[in-house]
């Protein structure tokens, strides 16, 4: 029995919970660039294992990798949060994180799809499915692990 049908997944319109997003930034304030080669061989996976074609699978192992970069690396340049130890960070910081990263991952993806004329919705739709789904799915990864971090009483990690 097979639980997901990849054939049956059109991944031209995105979901409202995209939790990989979250794992790709989660990874990136724990581990930093030690975490890079990871990210990128499990987005080359995720995308082998979905049978994505070239432009969709430079768009996953680009993109899901770069933005969560961008983003933290905005943050801690600008000196609006550090992320140094992960656990004492606030709800509304993470909140502002996920929506930053959210905007570059979902306008990054925008532009690449429709650059590449590799699209079969409108940007409306595109955009109102990817957005929010990035956002939400971002900020219950991270809040979750937040979670297991507190809960099991694991250490602050040095990035």
């Amino acid at each position: 029995m097979e639980l997901i049908n990849p054939e049956k997944i059109s991944i031209k319109i995105g979901s409202y919970l995209y939790l990989p997003l979250g794992a790709y930034v989660f990874c990136w304030i724990i581990y930093g660039n030690q975490g890079l080669p990871g990210q990128l061989l499990i987005s080359l996976l995720m995308s082998i294992y979905w049978s994505l074609d070239y432009n969709i699978l430079v768009q996953f192992s680009l993109i899901n990798v770069i933005a969560p970069i961008l983003a933290t690396s905005l943050f801690r340049e600008l000196a609006i949060y550090k992320f140094k130890d992960f656990k004492s960070e606030t709800v509304l910081a993470i909140l502002f994180l996920c929506i930053v990263l959210a905007l570059f991952n979902s306008l990054s993806k925008f532009f690449f799809y429709f650059l590449t004329e590799n699209h079969e919705s409108n940007p409306f739709a595109f955009l109102t499915t990817y957005l929010p789904g990035d956002i939400i799915g971002a900020f219950v990864f991270i809040m979750f692990a937040k979670f297991i971090m507190k809960t099991f009483h694991l250490g602050s990690y040095r990035t």
